[in-house]
């Protein structure tokens, strides 16, 4: 089994349930790609304005991190409108992402993430807290972030479940 990405899994019944699927998904793909767009276009306006303030080491983090997007959307776009001109991709492409253990494994990957994250966070914040003070507020902000996020989520789901 070959590696399948985090928003991969899906429960598409038919071919034409995973083709609604595969559009919707490239709709995102296009304004996320539009999004990093956007991050590298102003990247490289600041870069070229007098008065930006921001470092070129900032701006080149910008400039790579919407170039980044822009590629790997690209990507994603074009693998998925190869799937929807060839049936029978379509089909295995389909199948692989339905497998049930495919969703167990997802399950037990983010959670492995979200605690080593957690961790992670917890003690960068407090070692980058004693050398930068606003290091601590806002790692900690981000992790709170990340909690309440998941608990609103988990409401949402036992409700809606």
């Amino acid at each position: 089994m070959k590696f399948r990405g985090l928003f991969c899994a899906t429960t598409a019944a038919n071919n034409e349930e995973y083709r609604k699927v595969l559009k919707r998904r490239n709709l995102w793909y296009l304004l996320i790609g539009a999004a990093g767009i956007l991050i590298a276009a102003s990247a490289l306006a600041a870069e070229s304005s007098a008065q930006a303030t921001l470092p070129d080491y900032i701006l080149g983090v910008y400039s790579g991190f919407g170039t980044g997007l822009v590629l790997g959307m690209t990507i994603l776009f074009v693998r998925n409108l190869i799937l929807l001109k060839n049936e029978e991709k379509l089909k295995q492409d389909r199948l692989q992402n339905t497998d049930e253990r495919l969703e167990l494994i997802g399950s037990k990957a983010s959670q492995a993430a979200l605690k080593i994250l957690l961790l992670g966070g917890g003690v960068a914040a407090m070692v980058g807290g004693i050398y930068e003070p606003i290091l601590i507020k806002a790692l900690l902000f981000g992790l709170d972030l990340l909690i309440f996020s998941y608990l609103v989520a988990f409401a949402y789901y036992k409700k809606r479940m």
